[in-house]
């Protein structure tokens, strides 16, 4: 059954199209801003002011989210509940739909990042190749712009941040009553 609510939860976010592609390049932006600050705090010049920015960003954008995704399916979540879905089916959906979002945006920084990187080799190989720039600048210059650690605990931010947002909403999942699928809306 789980899976057939993971299914049903990336059906839903691909149905709202715009809502899905706004909030993914929002969350691409995010991730790769929150990965360069995690990069310097590890790496370089630590800035944790920025650091604490880009998390209370990306708290307050899923707590959004969140609300929105929730605001916007109330008629199916209710009609979810009369045909005998139950409040952790339904939380199981939200959070699927909430997790492929950040799974897509994830996917698209990481693509981002794998071309300019490779842009950037092979740029500095022709160089190298022609002469015009040493071996040594040829190194320098071809390090992959981000280290996976921080990519990969931005990632781990993100869904836990979702996670978080799902919850923090929960409580209006748990309120929402079946009878509002009933009514009509003018």
């Amino acid at each position: 059954m789980g899976l057939r609510l993971w299914n049903k939860s990336i059906k839903l976010a691909m149905r709202s199209r715009r809502r899905f592609i706004a909030f993914t390049l929002m969350y691409t932006v995010l991730m790769g801003w929150m990965t360069w600050n995690f990069q310097d705090f590890l790496y370089g010049e630590p800035d944790v002011l920025l650091l604490v920015v880009s998390i209370v960003s990306t708290l307050i954008l899923s707590i959004l989210y969140a609300w929105i995704v929730i605001n916007y399916r109330k008629n199916e979540i209710a009609t979810l509940k009369c045909i005998g879905y139950k409040n952790s089916n339904i939380r199981t959906i939200i959070i699927g739909e909430l997790t492929w979002v950040t799974f897509i945006a994830f996917m698209i920084m990481a693509e981002t990042l794998i071309h300019l990187t490779a842009g950037a080799t092979y740029f500095y190989q022709q160089q190298s190749l022609a002469g015009k720039i040493s071996a040594a600048t040829y190194l320098e210059k071809t390090t992959p712009i981000l280290n996976i650690w921080p990519v990969l605990a931005t990632l781990a931010m993100f869904l836990t941040s979702q996670i978080l947002g799902i919850l923090v909403m929960y409580s209006k999942i748990l309120k929402l009553r079946p009878i509002v699928a009933l009514r009509v809306l003018k």
